[in-house]
């Protein structure tokens, strides 16, 4: 359910709305002050609606259509009529629920499978990429328009949207039937391995000893290195100090 003035700015907002929300764990705090003041300054620029997910306060003034939250329900929010485009991070959740509204994306991959979902989206026409490390406001503004205006990235969202939710149940009834399914069958190929495994494997012991067993031996090898290397010193200074006597006798 979206909260009433949250559905009260995104109802106003006649010449659509953009949603922008980075997920959980990525922080604007970190991101920076001062990409955030550009990112407002290209925001007072539009006509449209913004609702932004920004987890920290500002000492900028949030222009008139814009919209700050500390949280969102995205899924509902995405749902929205009036929703044009999502500016996310590119993590698989939400690109999912992009998808499956049908919604075009601004893309501004971090980490790990951010980059590769992004490489995606760019090669399939749905989204745009937006490079958090050159950043400014002539590129975030370039990335706005070009989702807004080329209608290739809705049209190609909504055929990918429509391929997306082409499938022989629904996600939520396949969910169920697979849990009923382990319940059903409990020793079935969906069990756990860990119940065929010795106290030993489940706590990788074996594991553990191998390693040991390897550092044992590293050890044990630069130790008789030294020796050797202190043996053979000493013999040359030994012969050296005896071939010097020899030559003095």
């Amino acid at each position: 359910i979206i909260l009433q003035d949250v559905r009260i700015f995104l109802d106003g907002a006649k010449n659509g709305a953009i949603v922008i929300s980075l997920g959980t764990n990525l922080k604007w705090k970190d991101i920076g002050i001062d990409k955030i003041e550009t990112v407002l300054l290209v925001l007072s620029k539009l006509k449209q609606r913004v609702l932004w997910k920004l987890d920290i306060e500002v000492p900028f003034e949030i222009p008139d259509n814009v919209m700050v939250v500390k949280w969102m329900p995205q899924s509902e929010v995405l749902s929205h009529k009036n929703v044009r485009a999502v500016w996310t991070h590119g993590g698989l959740l939400s690109t999912q629920e992009a998808i499956w509204k049908g919604i075009p994306m601004i893309v501004m991959p971090f980490f790990m499978d951010q980059k590769s979902n992004t490489e995606i989206l760019v090669t399939k026409g749905v989204g745009v990429y937006l490079d958090i490390k050159t950043l400014s406001a002539q590129s975030l503004l370039h990335a706005i328009e070009e989702v807004l205006y080329n209608e290739s990235y809705t049209r190609n969202m909504k055929r990918l949207s429509s391929e997306f939710r082409d499938r022989p149940i629904p996600p939520l009834d396949l969910a169920v039937w697979s849990i009923e399914y382990t319940a059903r069958h409990p020793n079935g190929t969906l069990v756990t391995p860990l119940r065929s495994q010795s106290w030993v494997e489940q706590n990788l012991i074996d594991v553990y000893a191998f390693l040991f067993f390897n550092f044992f031996i590293i050890l044990l090898s630069i130790f008789f290195v030294i020796k050797l290397f202190i043996n053979f010193c000493y013999n040359y200074m030994y012969t050296a100090v005896k071939l010097s006597k020899s030559k003095q006798a």
